[in-house]
């Protein structure tokens, strides 16, 4: 049992990147904002069914309360019935193609992409604005910023806008992410800490139900 049960169980999943800002209104009344640091992944995962008070799901609430706040998991929301879109592709590139992609380098909130000889025309859509991708070493997932076109593909390269600064590598343990392949898609994942975990009620007929939503929230070492 794990993280990853209750987010394959979800009737509802929300997902907040907002980066982390503040306000402030002056004596003259002016609104002032300043961004604070990284947007981070805030998942709440809402699980509506109730479940039979049986030997595997007693199991699994036990497990539920040692994981804690404190354990660290890693979950994707690709496995959740009916909710594959949520980080479905949406370009137009064939999976094939997709897999000979790999980092040729990184800057700002930036990767420089290598098509390392992908079939791909000009016409094509290679990421839509929303698409994940995630280098296949690293522990962080990234959206596409901007829509990248197989016409943005310049001596086999091209960049992509994300939609938060790259990680540095020390923050994967120190595992260099150039030359790595990308996961893209639904193949993406996050390590997460889980920050509110809901009761549950037992209720007539042998059957137990959790009472408002877990929350997930992403794990920046």
């Amino acid at each position: 049992m794990s993280f990853q049960t209750i987010v394959n169980n979800a009737t509802n999943i929300s997902v907040d990147v907002n980066p982390i800002s503040g306000a402030v209104i002056s004596r003259s009344n002016r609104l002032k904002t300043a961004q604070r640091g990284q947007p981070i992944y805030k998942f709440e995962v809402i699980v509506g069914r109730p479940f039979e008070y049986n030997g595997a799901n007693r199991a699994m609430l036990q497990v539920l309360q040692t994981l804690g706040r404190t354990t660290e998991q890693e979950i994707t929301l690709s496995s959740t019935t009916g909710m594959g879109y949520i980080m479905g592709y949406a370009g137009t590139v064939a999976a094939v193609e997709l897999a000979k992609f790999d980092i040729a380098s990184f800057t700002g909130s930036q990767f420089v992409i290598d098509t390392n000889g992908a079939t791909i025309s000009a016409g094509d859509t290679i990421f839509e604005v929303g698409d994940y991708i995630q280098p296949a070493n690293s522990r962080y997932t990234y959206q596409v910023k901007t829509v990248v076109f197989g016409s943005d593909v310049i001596t086999g390269q091209f960049t992509v806008e994300l939609n938060r600064l790259v990680l540095p590598a020390t923050s994967d343990g120190g595992v260099n992410i150039v030359g790595q392949s990308l996961n893209i898609a639904n193949n993406c994942t996050f390590h997460v800490k889980c920050m509110k975990m809901p009761k549950h009620t037992l209720q007539p007929g042998k059957i137990f139900t959790f009472e408002g939503g877990f929350e997930f929230i992403e794990v920046i070492l």
